[in-house]
This record gives C-alpha cells, structure tokens and sequence, in this order.
C-alpha cells in the first residue's frame, strides 16, 4: 500500500529541467528517482549531499559506491562539456564545479583527478566571465604550486588543465609566466630541485607543448631576463631524440622563440674571448647555435626521410621538423591552412599553428570543431567567423497554388438584336481587352512577371542552400 501511495505521488512530481545525459550510464540512481539525469544531477552529485544520496542507495541494496558516483558524475559532465557548449550550465555553476573538481585532483584516484583536470580546463574556456576564469587560473597555480602535489604535473590532464586555465585566465604575462616555471622546473629541474621527472618522453613532450601554448601568448619584450636562460641550448639537445613526439615538441618551441625575436633571453650569456694580441673580441653564440640548430634540422629530415618514419601531424598534415627549418632559414612561416565546418582558417604565425594544435589535442578532432563553431572565446582567439547557416535554409516555402488575380471594371454590354445570349463586342471593347490583358505594360502582364521573378528567386536560394555545406571534419 505504502508502495502504491509512493508511486502516485512521485508521478505527479515534476521533471527537472535540464540536459538529459547518459541514460545507461545511470539506469541505478536514475531509476531511484524516477527520471533520466541531467547536468545539474551530476553536479549534485559530486556536493556533499552525495554522500547522503549513497548512504540512502546502500541502505536500499543499490551496488552504488560514493566513488562510482563521483565517477559516473565526471565522466558525464566532461562528456557533455566537450561535445557541446552549455554555456547557461557552465555560467550558474561555474565556481561550485571548479570547487568540486579541485578536490579530486588532491585527493582524489588517479582517474578522477584526470577527469576533473580536464573539466577545470572546459570550464574556463567556455566562461565569458573574465573574473570567474582568474579566479580558477589562481585556485590551480596555488594548488599545484603546493610542494606535495607538484608532482601531479606528471600526468598529461593535469598538464593540459594548468595550460589551459592560464591562457584563458592569466590577466598578464606575469601570471602567465609563473605558470611557465611551474612547468619549465618540471621540463628542465635543477640539481637537487624537489621533482623528479621520470624520462618519459609523452609526459615530457606534452610538457613542452604546455610551456610552448603559454609562450605564444606573450610579447618578446615582456619576457623576464632570466628565467629562460639556456631554453635554446635545452631544445636543441632534444632535436636529436630518439622520439619523434619530443623532437616535433622542441622544433616547435624554438620556431617560436625565433618567432620572439628576443634570442638573448632564451641563450647564454655574452662571453669575451682573448685571441692573440691581448684584443678582446665579443662574440654572441645567437648566430653560431642557430647554423647548429639548421643542421640538425637537415639531419633530422634525412634520417626520417630514409627510415620512413611520418613526420607529418596526421590531423593537419602539417611537418614541423620541415616548416621550422624553412623558418629558420627564410625567415617567414609558411601559411597553413585548416578546415573547419567547411570554412578555411589560414596560419600565418606560429604562434597561431601552436595554439591551434594544442587546444585541438586538448578537446579532440570533433570537440574541437564543435568549438571554433560555436565558441565565442575561440572566436576571438583565431579571429573566426562562422557562417551560420539557417536550419531552415532547406525548407523554402513553396506554395502549394498560385494564383494571379486581375480586377477591372467592366461596363454594362448591349445584346443583340436578336435577343440571343451571346453579348455585342464593339471594336473598342475589344483593344481595351487587349490592352487591359495582353499587353506589356498591363496589370496582370505586371503581375505576372513579379510572380516569375519570385520564383526564379526561390530556386536560386534554395540551389545555393545545397552548394554550401557545412562539413564536420576537420582535415
């Protein structure tokens, strides 16, 4: 009876509004309470009313941990935030899911820290809000800065995660530096520095991949003086690696710190040497290393050339190893270009290839296009317009009947003499029909003209509509 009474009155509860998720993945807790979940469930979920929620399934027999459920919860939410932006969801909830998600990368399994780095860094690149997104770049460094969880730069997400947060959030360079050096004493620590970085060369790679996405967001001239002494020298050892991944990293970064054209604050020092006569000669080893870095370049390209190893990106097909060497010895980046929802985006710095490049291995081939689609920060970024095509385009409307209607005032007519039916038609009565309906300048000619001219319009929109489609993939 009990039952009964709890099912009527459930059935005329009603249903959360929201985003609907996953409806396998949470068939057990969807079905204690009677509707698929949504976003704001989940978000819910990783609160501490969870833990009251489990308590209450385990008391009901449901095989539901609190870890599966702050499981199921972020698997969800980074699900949605990557393949669509919910841009209403991540504005309300924004500091409470940063918040939540902090937690896990302290404390949290090895997988939840993952899943919860990587949505801290969807999060902040779909916010508008310029202080909401500061305010997680500064909750990121601070937790990552800490002594006992620096080591948690070892894993890609979390990374991936302190890049992005601080190319969406840093107010300056500044702040952008100080998240460089978290990541460059990871790269290159100094004797008897607190990390101890494992030669990995994935986690080393995307490392420098982070470092170099953060530096192709500040000017030159604005980089400290000292803090990337001997970066040059670092890289070029890197070019003769064994991995294809740490050598296309260190390429890359030394493109663009040509780029900067402020060699002197990523190179050693200017040294004096004494030749014979006592004469003290100044020589800058800029122009030396980089004819060093050049043949390297030349190196590389052959060996990989005669191992047949592919040097080129598969998503972009773009070579670093052979577009850093064009630079270098040109002195101009090529122009790259990329497809995107059918539109052409051209690359003509490479600051803007590493951006691109980092931030489409961050979401993926589809979360990425979803993105520049749909995302204004992305917009802003490449400076990208999409053509929003109209979901109506296909569907002109087409009237089933057309009619063309012509009134005129027509006077009375004499009959016959011989009383018949048929009416008289003088002459006159006659041009004036002709006139009023056959010629050019008549009423219905008009009529009939702008009713042709429509038609033609109609067919010539909706051929366009079929000529410009909007491919998803991104070539």
């Amino acid at each position: 009876m009990d039952n009964k009474r709890r099912n009527r009155k459930g059935s005329h509860r009603p249903t959360r509004t929201g985003i609907l998720l996953d409806d396998d993945a949470s068939a057990d807790l969807g079905n204690f309470r009677g509707h698929p979940k949504s976003l704001q469930d989940y978000s819910r979920d990783l609160s501490e009313k969870s833990y009251t929620i489990c308590l209450l399934l385990l008391i009901l027999k449901f095989r539901f941990t609190l870890a599966s459920l702050r499981q199921d919860a972020l698997s969800s939410i980074l699900k949605a935030l990557t393949v669509n932006i919910e841009q209403k969801f991540v504005e309300q909830n924004f500091v409470t899911l940063v918040y939540q998600c902090l937690h896990p990368i302290k404390k949290g399994s090895p997988k939840e820290m993952k899943q919860a780095a990587h949505i801290i860094g969807l999060l902040s690149m779909i916010t508008t809000s310029v202080d909401k997104v500061h305010e997680a770049y500064e909750d990121v460094l601070t937790a990552l800065s800490q002594g006992e969880l620096k080591s948690k730069l070892k894993t890609l997400e979390i990374t991936g995660c302190l890049a992005v947060v601080t190319f969406f959030g840093a107010s300056n360079s500044d702040e952008t530096e100080q998240a460089m050096k978290l990541l460059w004493d990871f790269i290159n620590p100094e004797p008897g520095h607190t990390i101890e970085r494992k030669d990995s060369p994935a986690i080393l790679s995307a490392a420098i991949s982070a470092w170099t996405f953060l530096l192709s967001t500040i000017d030159g001239w604005r980089l400290d003086h000292k803090s990337w002494k001997g970066a040059i020298s670092y890289f070029s050892n890197l070019l003769d690696s064994n991995d294809e991944t740490a050598c296309t990293a260190a390429c890359e970064a030394l493109a663009l710190i040509f780029e900067t054209n402020c060699l002197k604050k990523f190179s050693t020092e200017v040294k004096d040497f004494h030749h014979e006569g006592d004469t003290s000669i100044k020589i800058h080893p800029n122009t030396e290393l980089k004819e060093n870095i050049i043949k390297q370049l030349r190196r590389r390209l052959i060996e990989t050339s005669n191992e047949n190893t592919p040097s080129q990106n598969p998503n972009t097909g773009f070579n670093s190893v052979s577009a850093a060497l064009n630079f270098l010895e040109d002195g101009k980046c090529l122009n790259s270009h990329v497809t995107i929802g059918g539109q052409k985006l051209t690359l003509s710095t490479w600051s803007q290839i590493i951006q691109l490049k980092f931030l489409q291995h961050f979401l993926g081939k589809d979360g990425f296009t979803k993105h520049m689609m749909e995302n204004e920060n992305f917009h802003n970024v490449f400076d990208f317009i999409p053509k929003r095509r109209n979901p109506s385009a296909r569907k002109l409307y087409i009237p089933e009947r057309e009619e063309v209607t012509i009134r005129f005032f027509q006077p009375p007519v004499p009959r016959h003499q011989d009383c018949s039916l048929l009416p008289f038609v003088s002459r006159e009565e006659k041009q004036l029909e002709k006139k009023m309906t056959m010629s050019p300048n008549s009423h219905l000619s008009k009529a009939r003209t702008r009713l042709l001219r429509k038609q033609r319009q109609l067919l010539s929109k909706e051929r366009e509509s079929d000529c410009f489609g909007f491919g998803d993939e991104f070539r």
